[in-house]
């Protein structure tokens, strides 16, 4: 057919995979001396040998590639003749036909730069409306080239370097199957994702390149999602919650509430609660550089979060993104871990603090009150943005990606959300979790419970509390270096580590509170020496900048001690990642300490001061949960209605839109849900109702 014969250069797309490599002035002659002298190319999949490899000449393969894509040979009757029917109108160029031809993905220019990754036309395939209506299916095809060093070459090229090496039947979801090239086809809706890949299969096997189509990967216009309790359950708890803030807010007289329903009221008010937000006035019981240190980490962590999500997406130079996170600067995003353990460092420190000064005043923990006010501080948001993620935001939109990173999580969600109620959500592996990122709300509940016991033990017997402290620590150590050493997984990212390598060191390490405690317990014991009085002494001038410039040193030799795992080309070996996971924490908590003491009693430097103490901080830190949980649902939605590659760049980390959005949804997120039910607490549990009974 003369109009499906446009697709002649198909493979092209496909010999590009994924990305493609800066090509050296050598590497570039070789290819093109390959492709125009016809060179001999081996191909061989992963479990064949080069004897077994079939020999192709690189101008015969490309033409040997599928020109058009139609599951003529469909599993239902109804998928042969709709294709049937689409083949004969396209040969009549009937409009409809012509768009669902033109919606499938098509060989690109500038495939040796990156712009492999073809979606086609989403949503043009989805307004077919003829005979037979579009389904549009996003196909991973995976290739894999083998042979001499020219072949090797290719190989390297056509993955952009293996950054990250995955393969279709990873989890992508959340981790992204950077590997595969992903093909959008435009097919008759009657026909199935199976029939699509057997089609793909059939024709592509000769060519030695493997197919996969995952159902949840199709969509159809208008596609009816079956009912569901907990939709209508999260409508209703969504329709409360606006009700509440609307009545809270109307009815706001600026007065306090003399009864628990006004009260509660006045707790839903938005008034209230944004004037709360932005009244940065510094509170009696304020931790001097608490804020600082909360914020910067939770930037530098937004950040790494971001350029994961953007692997998932398609670039017209993604060798540029491959090769921006292969320098040496890089390991800078690439040790992310050492900015989640600042956390439970922050975590450690603020609990065992609140803790020491119950005990000064009481001499003991009311433990079911304390547990009471932490659900109250973390479930609340945490259950509502569960229910949004899981069944709101799946109709909100849609696209190519859309049902891997948004639907795809949504069913994960639904399934194994009550784990997250219980906070033991961190113990199930990535792929089972629901908003996987929260597995930090699991570690950090679970260190407070155990931190409620050890305080008190602490506090009635030092010899005895210093010795558990210390014990679980070395533990802590222990079990991080043979969890790494045993698994053969890394706690950073290097350059060329695998999907499943990744989600097995979270399984076995990253996301499990016994293999995190260490840093928690630095925090702890950090507590206990300034509460106590044990470090309240003062430096001179030049006793502060040593010090300075020793904390500075700790931080940047815990930071870039993994740079050249980072690297292209680096071979992993078990023992330097097993000492980075079992000692990073112990330097990163020095580090974090050192600096903490400084800050609270050591630096008289006036500019050092007012950036400590900045207003920008103390703000970001009433907002800061709220920006923790909401980030990765964005990064995700934006990845999920993304329709075309664009132009790769660097600033593309800190785009300002996103950034603005993450900022303003997070103080919807506190001022709507976070500080009501922190002042529900109060209100029923806390002082409000002492006082109350007190009159």
């Amino acid at each position: 057919m003369a109009t499906r014969g446009c697709l002649l250069l198909l493979f092209i797309g496909a010999c590009a995979a994924h990305d493609c490599l800066e090509l050296t002035l050598s590497d570039q002659t070789i290819l093109t001396d390959s492709l125009l002298n016809g060179t001999i190319l081996k191909l061989a999949t992963k479990n064949e040998s080069l004897d077994d490899s079939v020999r192709f000449n690189v101008l015969e393969l490309w033409d040997k590639f599928p020109k058009i894509v139609v599951p003529t040979n469909g599993t239902s009757e109804q998928c042969r003749r709709e294709s049937q029917v689409y083949l004969d109108s396209l040969d009549r160029l009937e409009l409809w036909a012509l768009k669902m031809f033109d919606a499938s993905a098509k060989p690109p220019s500038g495939i040796l730069s990156g712009n492999a990754n073809q979606y086609g036309d989403f949503d043009e395939c989805l307004s077919v409306d003829g005979p037979v209506r579009g389904k549009y299916c996003l196909a991973n095809l995976e290739i894999d080239f083998r042979g001499d060093e020219k072949i090797e070459t290719i190989d390297k090229l056509v993955h952009s370097g293996h950054y990250i090496r995955s393969n279709a039947t990873d989890m992508g979801h959340r981790v992204p199957r950077y590997s595969s090239l992903l093909w959008g086809v435009c097919i008759p809706s009657s026909c199935s994702s199976f029939d699509l890949e057997e089609e793909l299969a059939s024709r592509l096997r000769p060519l030695r390149i493997s197919v996969k189509v995952h159902n949840t990967m199709c969509s159809v216009k208008n596609a009816k999602r079956p009912y569901s309790f907990g939709k209508t359950l999260s409508i209703t708890f969504f329709l409360a919650i606006i009700l509440l803030l609307s009545l809270g807010t109307i009815l706001d007289d600026g007065k306090e509430g003399s009864t628990n329903f006004e009260k509660l009221l006045n707790a839903f008010s938005l008034k209230r609660n944004l004037k709360k937000v932005f009244d940065l006035s510094d509170e009696p019981s304020r931790v001097k550089g608490v804020d600082a240190f909360r914020g910067l980490n939770a930037f530098a962590l937004l950040v790494a979060h971001k350029s994961m999500a953007m692997a998932h997406n398609p670039y017209v130079n993604k060798v540029t993104y491959s090769a921006v996170f292969g320098m040496p600067w890089a390991v800078v995003g690439r040790s992310a871990i050492l900015y989640t353990d600042s956390f439970l460092y922050l975590s450690g420190f603020l609990n065992a603090n609140n803790l020491l000064q119950e005990l000064e005043r009481k001499g003991t923990i009311d433990i079911k009150n304390r547990l009471i006010a932490r659900w109250f501080r973390l479930f609340p948001l945490f259950l509502s943005l569960m229910l949004f993620c899981t069944y709101i935001l799946p109709d909100v939109n849609n696209g190519p990606q859309w049902n891997l990173v948004v639907e795809e999580h949504s069913r994960v969600c639904e399934k194994n959300m009550w784990k997250s109620f219980l906070f033991i959500h961190n113990y199930f592996g990535f792929e089972d979790m629901c908003l996987t990122h929260t597995h930090q709300i699991g570690i950090d509940m679970q260190l407070y419970v155990a931190t409620l016991p050890l305080m008190l033990v602490l506090w009635r017997s030092r010899t005895l509390g210093w010795t558990l402290v210390i014990g679980i620590a070395v533990a802590s150590t222990v079990l991080r270096y043979l969890a790494i050493y045993a698994y053969n997984i890394s706690m950073f990212v290097y350059f060329g580590i695998t999907v499943q390598k990744l989600l097995d060191a979270a399984r076995y390490c990253y996301i499990l509170p016994t293999h995190r405690a260490t840093i928690y317990l630095i925090g702890v014991a950090m507590a206990y020496f300034m509460r106590t009085k044990k470090l309240n002494f003062t430096l001179s001038s030049m006793q502060t900048r040593i010090l300075w410039a020793l904390t500075m040193g700790i931080m940047g030799f815990t930071l870039c001690y993994p740079y050249q795992m980072g690297l292209e080309g680096y071979t992993f070996e078990p023992g330097p990642a097993a000492s980075f996971a079992a000692f990073s924490p112990i330097m990163w908590g020095v580090y974090m300490s050192l600096a903490h003491w400084a800050i609270c009693n050591s630096y008289t430097n006036e500019k050092a001061a007012a950036f400590v103490e900045s207003r920008v901080f103390k703000f970001f830190n009433k907002i800061a949960y709220g920006v923790y949980l909401t980030q990765f649902p964005i990064f995700f939605y934006n990845v999920g209605v993304q329709r075309h590659a664009e132009f790769y760049s660097p600033l593309l980390l800190l785009h300002i839109p996103e950034m603005f959005t993450v900022f303003a949804i997070s103080v919807l997120a506190t001022v709507a849900v976070e500080m009501p039910f922190n002042q529900v607490y109060r209100i029923y549990f806390g002082k409000s109702k002492t006082k109350l009974k007190d009159k």
